[in-house]
């Protein structure tokens, strides 16, 4: 066991200094790319930037991912710390969950690389509170909510970073990159870049955090370290996918019947003609396909109207009415609004001048490629975003982030969306 983890300390070396010659990466910014504020003995603030022998808790999932980067991490010289998050109450939970296994996971995982300091925290309380009950309001309300971002503002860089030590950092598998002052970047595998998950994160909870993997042009490279460490069963588990609450084997609109009650209704297309019957509103999004038989067409969702329990649906993936030209977002959260409000505010218009809003890269879904729209803002504190090009599948509830290039500025939760073809007065009420 010895002999594989020198093995792969050479191993993961020689990529690192294969990135240095490519002038992308100093061996410091490949862990970190930021410095943070700490409290001294004198409790004055000084920066801090880490380094070898440092105290470094990793979130552990039983992944390939948090486990690469605690071995990373280890062979550097830092001092490392396993914690595996349960967030899931089993005795609650009807179907198959993998919280048992992915911590004998994570012990074995520490127990391979030498890593003695390794525990379990308790988030039930504060992921049901924070995450689930709020999924499950929107969806009944007729939103179409993302509880990954909720978790990670909520729980992991909020209830588990409450837990870290000022002289200690917080370690993730997240597939991003953080500068200096809580700056968030896309990491440099833009088909893994998760900086969308981590939009509404605070540039506070940023700056204690280091992204091992920002800089790994490719997933291949993290499951080949994992191989070289002796980690096989890792390497090769299936990547979690799914909504951790639900997992990776249930239906979601089973699951979902069991704590939202809602009555089958109409499914009409955009005339109001009966095309066939929904079995709850929750249980269908806006572009997906309706799986309603009604003539030759492939029907798709384009609205879920709570108002009178009806489904709107349109024939072809491609139709008119499933694009929208713009939207309006509130709760909207900045995730370094020092350094964005020295770059961007100044120049963000109110959404009643004649002025062009602010030229920015958004996406309203962690998959899609991002869309250039224009940003302005309005007198309540939303903010509303005018699309150069009309995006498909855009609904109430989803999250709309902004970026500068690969910078993420942060986003809000989409209120309203517009038809592309008409004036931002006529919202689409959902």
């Amino acid at each position: 066991m010895h002999k594989q983890f020198i093995l792969f300390q050479s191993q993961q070396r020689l990529i690192l200094q294969q990135l240095q010659q490519q002038g992308r990466l100093s061996l410091r910014r490949h862990f970190i790319s930021t410095g943070t504020k700490h409290k001294n003995n004198n409790n004055e603030l000084h920066t801090l930037k880490p380094k070898p022998g440092d105290r470094v808790i990793v979130a552990m999932s039983g992944g390939v991912d948090s486990s690469v980067t605690a071995a990373l991490l280890k062979s550097q010289g830092y001092r490392v710390q396993g914690i595996y998050m349960r967030n899931w109450d089993t005795s609650d939970e009807r179907g198959e969950c993998t919280s048992v296994q992915d911590w004998q996971d994570v012990q074995r995982t520490c127990e391979l690389l030498k890593i003695d300091d390794c525990k379990q925290v308790n988030f039930v309380k504060e992921y049901w509170t924070d995450v689930f009950q709020q999924t499950i309001d929107d969806y009944a309300h007729g939103l179409t909510p993302n509880p990954d971002i909720q978790c990670n503002r909520h729980v992991k860089f909020g209830a588990l970073l409450d837990q870290v030590p000022e002289d200690t950092w917080l370690a993730t598998g997240h597939y991003c990159r953080s500068m200096e002052g809580g700056k968030l970047y896309r990491g440099r595998d833009r088909k893994k870049d998760q900086s969308y998950f981590l939009s509404s994160v605070t540039s506070n909870a940023i700056q204690r955090t280091l992204f091992p993997l920002g800089e790994f042009e490719s997933k291949s490279q993290v499951k080949t370290m994992a191989h070289e460490l002796g980690l096989h069963d890792i390497a090769k588990k299936r990547e979690s996918m799914g909504i951790c609450f639900i997992g990776q084997r249930r239906r979601f609109a089973d699951f979902m019947s069991e704590y939202i009650d809602q009555e089958p209704g109409p499914a009409v297309d955009l005339q109001g003609r009966m095309i066939g019957q929904h079995q709850g509103l929750f249980k269908y999004t806006v572009g997906q396909a309706s799986k309603i038989c009604f003539g030759s067409d492939k029907w798709f969702v384009a609205e879920k109207r709570l108002k009178d329990n009806t489904l709107v649906c349109v024939p072809g993936s491609t139709h008119p009415a499933l694009f929208h030209g713009s939207c309006t977002a509130r709760d909207w959260i900045w995730i370094d609004k020092e350094n964005t409000s020295q770059s961007l505010f100044g120049s963000i218009p109110s959404l009643d001048s004649n002025e062009e809003g602010v030229l920015v890269d958004a996406q309203v879904r962690y998959r899609m490629a991002p869309q250039k729209a224009r940003l302005s803002k309005l007198q309540d504190g939303r903010y509303h975003l005018n699309f150069l090009n009309p995006i498909r599948a855009m609904a109430p509830g989803q999250q709309v982030v902004v970026y500068l290039d690969d910078w993420c500025l942060g986003g809000g939760t989409i209120q309203d969306i517009y038809n592309a073809t008409t004036t931002t007065t006529t919202p689409i009420i959902l």
